[in-house]
Parts: C-alpha cells; sequence; structure tokens
C-alpha cells in the first residue's frame, strides 16, 4: 500500500542526509536499556528505509522492521540483507509474537492523524509488547510549535543526483496539521517533480500518555527527550 515517502522513496536517504541516525538509535537503546537491561528483541514500526534498524541490528539480537510502503521497504531490503521486514499498517499489523522493545521514529505516529487513529495505532504497538517490553515514539509536532505561514526549503547533492526540496503547511488546524513537500530531483537522467501531502495529528504530550496507558501501558513523555526535539513518549508493560 503506497505510504506518504512512496514517490519519494528512492532519494528519501538523500533529503533526510543532514540526520543522525547512529546517535539518534543510540539514545533510544539507552531509553530502552534503562527500563529492561536485558531486552534482546526489538520491532521498528515505519521502519523507512532501515536506518535505524541498521545500527540497532548490531546491539539487539533479533531485530524486525515493519512499514506501509513497498518502495521504502525496497530500499530497506537491499540495506539489510537477511533482516525481517513486513509491508503493514500500524494501525492494523500483527504479527502474532511480541519483543522486548517496540519503536516509532522521526515522528511517524503523526499520520495516526485522529485521536481515535492514535489511540488504535499505539495500541498495535503495545500488543506487540513482551511483559517488561520498552515502548518508544517519537512525536509529530504539537500546535503551539507549528508556524502556520512559514515555508523552508533545502538542497542537498547525493550521489549522481540533486534534490531541492520546498516545504508549505496547506492547513493548520487545532488537532491535525496538513504540510506540502514539492522536489525537484535531478539525475544524468533527466529532472522529475513531485509532489506529497502529509496530514498529521496534532497532540499534545498528554494525549500521547493516555493512549498508552488505554493501552495498558505504564507511561511518561520526556519533552526534550527526541534529536528532533519533539519530546519522546516512553512506555512500559
Amino acid at each position: 500500500m503506497p505510504g506518504p515517502f512512496h514517490l519519494s522513496a528512492h532519494v528519501y536517504d538523500v533529503v533526510y542526509s543532514h540526520l543522525d541516525y547512529p546517535a539518534s538509535a543510540e539514545y533510544v537503546e539507552g531509553l530502552i536499556r534503562e527500563r529492561n537491561p536485558e531486552a534482546s528483541s526489538l520491532l521498528d514500526v515505519a521502519c523507512g528505509t532501515g536506518l535505524h534498524l541498521g545500527v540497532w541490528r548490531h546491539h539487539f539480537d533479533h531485530v524486525v522492521g515493519v512499514d506501509l510502503d513497498p518502495n521504502m521497504l525496497a530500499v530497506a531490503r537491499e540495506r539489510l540483507p537477511g533482516i525481517e521486514l513486513h509491508e503493514g499498517d500500524f494501525t492494523s499489523f500483527d504479527l502474532a509474537r511480541t519483543f522486548d522493545a517496540v519503536t516509532c521514529m522521526f515522528s511517524s505516529i503523526g499520520y495516526a492523524n485522529t485521536p481515535e487513529q492514535l489511540d488504535v495505532a499505539i495500541g498495535a504497538l503495545a500488543r506487540h509488547l513482551a511483559p517488561g517490553g520498552v515502548m518508544v515514539v517519537e512525536p509529530w509536532f504539537r500546535r503551539s510549535a507549528i508556524q502556520p505561514d512559514s515555508v523552508r526549503g533545502l538542497i542537498v547533492e547525493g550521489d549522481d543526483v540533486v534534490v531541492a526540496r520546498t516545504s508549505r503547511w496547506v492547513e493548520v488546524g487545532d488537532d491535525q496539521s496538513e504540510l506540502e513537500f514539492a522536489l525537484l530531483v535531478t539525475t544524468t537522467g533527466g529532472t522529475e517533480h513531485l509532489t506529497e501531502r502529509h496530514v498529521m495529528g496534532l497532540y499534545e504530550p498528554e494525549r500521547y500518555v493516555e493512549a498508552a496507558v488505554k493501552a495498558g501501558l505504564e507511561a511518561e513523555f520526556l519533552p526534550e527527550g527526541s534529536p528532533l526535539g519533539r519530546g519522546m513518549l516512553v512506555a512500559v508493560r
């Protein structure tokens, strides 16, 4: 099923090459180890192209990824031969087993863009936690952090490719945001123009905690606990 980055999956890692995935993965592992020092299995939900999993595979005995989009998973499979990867929606997937840690990184949880969907998604993650298991979820922006009239842009060079991307807020309500990305992707073979729309829920920290508690977990929100500066939901079964 196509996900929000379906068209740009082939340049996703170029666009986000400024992010320090190893540092982010190390930080999250620290949160997990503080609460479950013997954790040996990890499930990364909305794993994307597998950059976090590429780090965690060296620190956990068993890692598994789930993502909605087949194009993103194709990149991940090339990067992570031998790693178990599944195509699935984070509101409905069921691997019929549990893990010592379940993660959902880079604000992917925001695609659960209504409060009801947030509860369902957090519930699906929680069902995959073993007793004592730790869930770490990196949130999307809260409403007060968004400047609706702002536009941004970046140009990134990769191997034989240059990507120019602009972003603008199409609509920002009290509990939902719509963001548009416009990309120009130039290679030696030509230039393509891509447009993406991202509709994401806006939740306060206590709403994430509420969803985790509804799922039967003990939860806390770490306001400074994200490499992206958006906080971090941490919960334990």
